[in-house]
């Protein structure tokens, strides 16, 4: 039930709503706190791995600096497969939770959690309610965290509604011009000659510009920006958008099958939408990393499927440095990122760069498998404030660990990210961090 795809979708909606404030979810988390007298509230999506929590009060460390947990530690997985309250009064001696690495990881002892379900019927979280202690829950209690988690539903569909309506609905050349920085003459000019801006007309006769005419424009300021010409950048924007795919899944779809006819030029145009629409985070996590697992899946049996694999790999490479290769002041420090001795795949390390120069650091990138010393050497010259390292294999996570401690001085600060970042026992000196927007959002709050 948790992997079913309607459901994962209705939860990446939420997630991705820029309408949705953190403070509000928070607030309402701290209101059960007092309202229950309990330690601990959080507001939990859940994904197929993991969950996610979108509003918390009295997290301690680690966990309040994660935001997030694994499967192993979710008592909230079950409040979303039975649709139903759970109360439960001791997880210690409960059956269906007793063994949960929550109770001795996270001090969870008495768990109440009420379903989070949208109009669609979908169950995307719990709202819960946490003590460290033995504790027997009321109907009372029941009530009080139905009515809020009726609260935070109504609050994410008002939100993310409000955030699908078409934003320019109302804004004229005027107000484009002044958010994409192109001049109305340009937009103009643009409409006239290339046919890729379609605004709708007032019944006077003015322009008004929707979602999609507004991504176009900054999809081609930035392409001009990169040294594209308007009619080549235009001709590429045309192309990607014949039958363009309108979910990830879709374009996740579109991009195994541009890859294994070997479409290059379809594969460009793919990856620069997934870029353009979805961000950098969710077009690597969401699109391209599917992707190139389902195109290197049948490698054994289709040895063209490791050129298939490559040709994704460094349109995505390429566009990723493209990226990176627009320098500006780090406000926020400066930050080395490499991946652990004998680890190759820098993908999603690149990408995690391009975030954080994106948000105010100085990034220095020096890829695969980067000898430790050779990294250390670099953060001591640079005098970095941040070193991201990624580990996608047990035994590099485990000489992370064991070869790290000592090696930096105290004022640097190591985040541990990759597919073996949850290997790394609690008890770690440093963060983990397992998702690229999770790494970002760990590293706002420090």
């Amino acid at each position: 039930m948790l992997d079913d795809p309607a459901r994962l979708e209705e939860v990446r909606r939420f997630r991705r709503s820029r309408g949705v404030d953190r403070n509000v979810l928070d607030r309402l988390t701290k209101l059960v706190t007092a309202l229950l007298d309990v330690p601990v509230s959080l507001i939990s999506l859940v994904e197929a791995d993991r969950q996610v929590f979108a509003g918390s009060s009295g997290l301690e460390p680690p966990w309040a600096e994660w935001q997030e947990t694994p499967l192993t530690h979710s008592f909230c997985q079950h409040a979303v497969m039975s649709g139903a309250p759970l109360a439960i009064d001791d997880a210690r001696e409960h059956p269906l939770v007793r063994g949960n690495a929550a109770i001795d990881d996270l001090g969870v002892v008495a768990y109440l959690g009420i379903p989070l379900t949208t109009s669609t019927g979908a169950r995307i979280g719990s709202f819960c309610a946490i003590d460290s202690k033995p504790r027997a829950w009321t109907q009372s209690d029941v009530r009080v965290l139905e009515d809020l988690a009726a609260t935070v539903i109504a609050y994410l569909e008002a939100t993310a509604s409000d955030a699908a309506q078409p934003a320019s609905a109302g804004l004229n050349i005027a107000a484009v011009a002044q958010r994409t920085g192109v001049a109305a003459d340009t937009l103009r000019k643009w409409e006239r000659r290339y046919a890729i801006l379609r605004p709708k007309r007032t019944a006077g006769g003015q322009r008004r510009y929707d979602d999609v005419d507004i991504a176009r424009v900054e999809w081609l300021r930035d392409r001009l920006a990169e040294g594209y010409r308007i009619g080549e950048a235009a001709a590429l924007l045309d192309r990607s958008s014949v039958g363009a795919p309108s979910s990830p899944e879709e374009l996740t779809q579109a991009l195994v099958e541009a890859v294994r006819a070997v479409d290059a030029a379809r594969v460009v145009s793919l990856v620069e939408q997934a870029f353009t629409v979805y961000g950098v985070a969710a077009a690597v996590e969401e699109i391209a990393t599917p992707a190139l697992a389902e195109v290197a899946e049948p490698w054994r049996d289709r040895p063209v499927a490791i050129g298939e694999e490559h040709l994704l790999t460094q349109v995505l490479r390429s566009r990723l440095q493209r990226m990176l290769a627009d320098r500006r002041t780090g406000v926020r420090g400066t930050a080395v990122l490499a991946c652990a001795p004998d680890e190759q795949h820098d993908l999603g390390l690149l990408a995690l760069a391009v975030l954080l120069q994106a948000d105010g650091w100085l990034v220095a990138f020096l890829g695969a498998d980067t000898p430790l010393e050779a990294t250390v050497a670099v953060v001591e010259k640079l005098d970095a404030e941040l070193l991201c390292l990624s580990a996608t294999m047990g035994t590099s996570a485990e000489r992370l660990q064991a070869e790290l401690p000592g090696t930096l001085r105290a004022s640097t600060r190591v985040v541990i990210g990759g597919a073996a970042a949850p290997q790394i026992p609690r008890a770690a000196t440093v963060p983990r961090a397992t998702r690229l927007a999770n790494a970002v959002e760990l590293l706002q709050r420090a």
